[in-house]
């Protein structure tokens, strides 16, 4: 858009990838004033390790030509991505599902470290909590209420805080019933252990140091999955699970050790059996299974002067990088419409082509990462725990998933902005 170009002041609210990811796309922006706020004391990404794709690496290029070498200094190395059935009669089968697209896994903590590098610190908050956002007046700017009682003005607040976090209501409403997750009924626990420690408990098949490589384990009514960047590193495994008559308490499945052991009981192979006995070695009295939250679809992720992203957004299941390609692909789009807005007027016409081709590909997304979520904890009824079955269904679903055309998004994405503008003009 042209004409001259007033500062636009940009809070975003979150502490992970994507809300990082959209901090360094705006820095490139002389007429954009960010600030990034965290509630915890330190900006933490935890969990899984991250696969991205090319297409994924393309994108942080995108956001900013300077990050071409922040996946190799956050440790990224190639990876080869497999599939196997844990249990029933196909236990121990290759599922193939013909992927030939390239990877490469990368610690979060790590590479959230290295988006941030360089970022003023005058725009990094941490340990600042929002007890509330209030609208100034329809377009006007927002006020973030501090705990504690301070409170700044914006002209435009991301949301990137996660499930549980307090953008989502604002911007859908109190009353709408998409404004809080909902329990899917699945629960996860992450751990990560020294190499040594897992090859002692795993053997050395699936740890070889020459083959970095993120493995998944299909069981029937469970998952399990071990992510390998070699033997100087430490190795991520992850669990799930249905209930499986274990209610969840809140934000969590609690369960014994035992209990724990006898959900995964049907699954026999000596690799899953030295998994499940790692994570019973670390908790020793209580287990507790982080209960999977889903959103429901949301009507729009913006208002006139307001937008989420990422998890703030959606419920894209966490498994193989989807849920970080999306993110990255939002972080991108928004931060290239608002590098295009002169003034506050043209505000609403960047967040909602923002949200009329953003939101669609997010919700196809958290679709068929559903499915495959079906497909990998052997609760697909069509395929079972069948490998030639299951091969083409996960084929078909990471296709989908993973060719992103942001060039197609990009473009759509202003010609819909500059339509909007004239609109209201």
């Amino acid at each position: 858009m042209s004409g001259s170009y007033s500062t636009i002041r940009v809070a975003i609210i979150g502490g992970g990838i994507g809300a990082a990811a959209l901090l360094r796309g705006l820095l490139r922006y002389s007429h954009i004033a960010a600030d990034i706020y965290e509630s915890r004391p330190s900006f933490k990404e935890e969990g899984h390790v991250i696969t991205l794709t090319s297409v994924a690496e393309q994108i942080l290029l995108k956001l900013d030509p300077s990050l071409d070498d922040c996946l190799s200094r956050a440790e990224a190395v190639d990876t080869a991505t497999e599939f196997r059935i844990a249990s029933g009669p196909y236990a121990g089968h290759v599922v193939d599902c013909q992927q030939d697209y390239r990877e490469r896994m990368v610690d979060p903590q790590k590479l959230l470290d290295e988006l941030l590098r360089g970022t003023p610190p005058r725009m990094i908050h941490a340990n600042s909590r929002i007890s509330s956002i209030t609208e100034v007046s329809p377009g006007g700017g927002v006020i973030l209420n501090f705990v504690g009682g301070t409170q700044k003005k914006y002209d435009i607040v991301v949301g990137a805080d996660g499930v549980h976090g307090i953008t989502r209501e604002f911007v859908l409403g109190a009353d709408d019933p998409a404004s809080r997750p909902q329990n899917t009924g699945v629960w996860r626990l992450p751990i990560r252990v020294p190499y040594q420690k897992a090859l002692d408990a795993m053997g050395p098949e699936f740890l070889d140091p020459r083959r970095p490589c993120q493995t998944s384990w299909i069981g029937d009514g469970n998952f399990l999955q071990h992510d390998f960047m070699g033997a100087e590193k430490d190795v991520h495994i992850t669990a799930y699970a249905s209930n499986s008559g274990y209610s969840p308490e809140g934000w969590a499945s609690l369960l014994t050790p035992e209990e724990f052991g006898a959900v995964f009981a049907n699954i026999p192979l000596p690799v899953c059996r030295g998994m499940v006995n790692l994570i019973k070695s670390l908790y020793t009295v209580q287990i507790a299974g982080i209960s999977y939250m889903q959103h429901k679809p949301a009507r729009t992720y913006v208002t006139k002067n307001a937008a989420l992203i990422d998890d703030a957004a959606h419920s894209v299941v966490l498994v193989h990088g989807v849920n970080a390609l999306i993110g990255l692909e939002e972080a991108y789009i928004l931060s290239m419409l608002l590098s295009r807005v002169a003034g506050r007027a043209a505000i609403p016409a960047a967040l909602q082509a923002f949200d009329h081709v953003c939101r669609p590909r997010a919700e196809k997304a958290v679709h068929h990462t559903i499915q495959c979520g079906l497909v990998t904890i052997g609760e697909d009824r069509e395929v079972g725990l069948d490998p030639y079955l299951m091969g083409p269904r996960l084929q078909y679903h990471w296709r989908v998933l993973k060719e992103s055309n942001i060039e197609a998004q990009e473009a759509a994405a202003i010609q819909l902005m500059d339509q909007l503008y004239m609109q209201q003009r």
